[in-house]
């Protein structure tokens, strides 16, 4: 997932692009219709596995309200977010078939309460009855079926589609005259089949990403209102709407079926455009969390916040990508050269006040595929990088993008003066926008040069660490990079079973280190401060705050 913020967002030039995105046209509502239910029961989107009983009079005990930071979401509907701006919200409204426990990085019990498979084709998912949408609508086999063939369907322009591509039938479904994505069934009710075109191991984890969540009725018939105020399955529901550019505000669903709902009774966050002005506002508790200081502000939380500052460790993957659509950047050694002019260690001391993990890999250490030190040209050598450079005839003049008001001016300075240094370029220019239109420019392929971005592990595996960056035609391929080898690698560390994976995986990022499409700079560590008025603030290993476990104190 695409991240906008200070540890994980660089921006561009002054391209075109329209401020918001273009809302989908919805595709006629299934034609299979449900009564609602009059009790509203619903799920949340846990880190944790959901368990038996209800919130409970213990739970309701915790309570008062919270406001945290974010920034202007692309997308509030689960099929179209592809960026952490709405998945922070977004990630407490809905649950879908299952859970990451991120102690393991394993698949845990969301809707569906187990699963099974012979082959990694044909998967059996075997679903709770005690789910439903905040607006009292049944969640069952049928929800899934519905909501898997509309997110999937091209026309209605889900950046998540491409997800869907693994299941059998996904290319069928854009003819005009199929409605329903044929490899996923209701066996009944409570039973779901999910038929691959191609040996998946990963699927009981890929399916906790958010664009498989499930989505009511009520959103085919206004997708448009839908967005505005989302109703979800989880433990939070919608306080009102989205008002864009300032507020998102949710409430506890008292009834949540899982172990433990949410601690707060409600949670506010607010929209920032510049995480400086965040920081600041926390200082003056204005706003009670910021689980991203801004990198200048790393070296002073301490001084700030005393206690109450924190560093995690996290996925969160920052590079700069190449425009391999342009001449100048086509010659590997030439990117090559870029990322052996870059000093991390000395950016990341410097900048960061060693904030940072110098990145000397793709896939992130956190997970237990990382490997620390896998990227021969992420090493510093200047000299070696000048003579590949000019041999290569790498650009005298370039253009580098970054999104703005996230924090990223100090270390994108750094990086460029160390490209002038090391390898002659004569002239640098900086292009930034804010990060919604950034992402719609690289997608119409309008850099001229490298771009900042980052990348959130939505999924805590090698293959999304990899494959929806990298893979030809992928919508997050913002590099227009394309590789037969990387392609046919990946399709069979994914046939693999979990535990066979491994070295599968590694071999796929041996070919992207050698190619280097990106060059990798650093993984995020996140760095949280918060008022006295909250505690036990937490951060997954995807980068998002834990708000559901924090507790207000005041």
């Amino acid at each position: 997932m695409n991240n906008p913020e200070p540890n994980v967002q660089p921006h561009a030039t002054a391209l075109s692009a329209s401020d918001q995105r273009s809302q989908p046209t919805p595709s006629p509502t299934p034609a299979r219709g449900r009564l609602l239910a009059g009790a509203g029961l619903s799920t949340a989107l846990l880190l944790t596995a959901c368990a038996e009983g209800g919130g409970g009079e213990d739970a309701s005990a915790d309570g008062g309200e919270f406001t945290a930071y974010t920034c202007e979401p692309q997308s509030l509907t689960p099929g179209n977010t592809s960026e952490v701006c709405g998945a922070r919200v977004l990630e407490q409204l809905f649950t879908g078939l299952t859970e990451i426990d991120y102690d393991t990085f394993e698949a845990t019990e969301g809707v569906a309460e187990s699963w099974e498979s012979e082959d990694n084709i044909t998967w059996t998912f075997h679903l709770r009855d005690d789910y439903a949408f905040h607006d009292g609508e049944e969640i069952d086999a049928h929800t899934f079926v519905d909501t898997f063939t509309w997110t999937a369907d091209e026309s209605n322009a889900q950046v998540n589609s491409e997800f869907y591509e693994i299941i059998a039938g996904y290319d069928e479904l854009q003819d005009d005259d199929v409605d329903e994505l044929s490899g996923v069934r209701a066996i009944d009710d409570h039973t779901l089949e999910i038929e691959l075109s191609d040996p998946f191991g990963q699927l009981p984890v890929h399916l906790g990403l958010l664009g498989f969540s499930p989505i009511p009725s009520a959103a085919y018939e206004d997708m448009d209102a839908f967005e505005q105020a989302p109703i979800g399955n989880g433990r939070y529901r919608m306080d009102g709407e989205w008002v864009h550019d300032e507020q998102i505000a949710v409430t506890r669903h008292e009834d949540w079926p899982g172990e433990v709902p949410g601690n707060a009774e409600r949670i506010e966050w607010r929209i920032y455009s510049d995480v400086g002005t965040a920081y600041m506002d926390v200082q003056a508790g204005q706003l009670d969390l910021l689980e991203q200081a801004p990198p200048e502000q790393i070296p002073n939380m301490e001084a700030d916040f005393g206690e109450n500052q924190e560093a995690f460790e996290t996925g969160t993957f920052t590079y700069l990508g190449f425009p391999l659509y342009q001449e100048d950047f086509q010659d590997p050694d030439v990117r090559r050269a870029l990322s052996m002019a870059i000093d991390r260690d000395s950016i990341v001391e410097t900048i960061f006040d060693g904030g940072m993990q110098p990145a000397r890999s793709i896939i992130p250490p956190v997970l237990p595929e990382g490997r620390e030190d896998a990227c021969d040209a992420c090493e510093y050598d200047p000299e070696t990088a000048a003579d590949l450079y000019e041999a290569a005839g790498g650009p005298s003049e370039m253009e580098i993008y970054y999104n703005s008001g996230a924090g990223h001016d100090d270390w994108v300075e750094a990086v460029t003066n160390q490209w002038q240094q090391h390898l002659g370029i004569d002239d640098i220019t900086f292009r930034s926008l804010d990060f919604a239109q950034y992402l719609d420019d690289l997608a119409e392929e309008n850099a001229s040069g490298p771009f900042r971005l980052g990348w959130t592990l939505s999924s805590p595996s090698a293959q999304y660490a990899m494959e929806p960056i990298y893979s030809t035609g992928a919508s997050r391929n913002y590099a227009g990079y394309s590789s037969e080898e990387f392609d046919s690698l990946i399709q069979q560390a994914n046939a693999a079973d979990v535990e066979d994976a491994e070295p599968l995986y590694h071999e796929v990022e041996d070919v992207l280190l050698e190619d280097l499409p990106v060059i990798p700079l650093w993984f995020n560590q996140q760095h949280v401060v918060h008022t006295d008025r909250i505690t036990d603030v937490e951060v997954s290993p995807r980068g998002l705050p834990r708000v559901e476990s924090i507790t207000v104190t005041e």
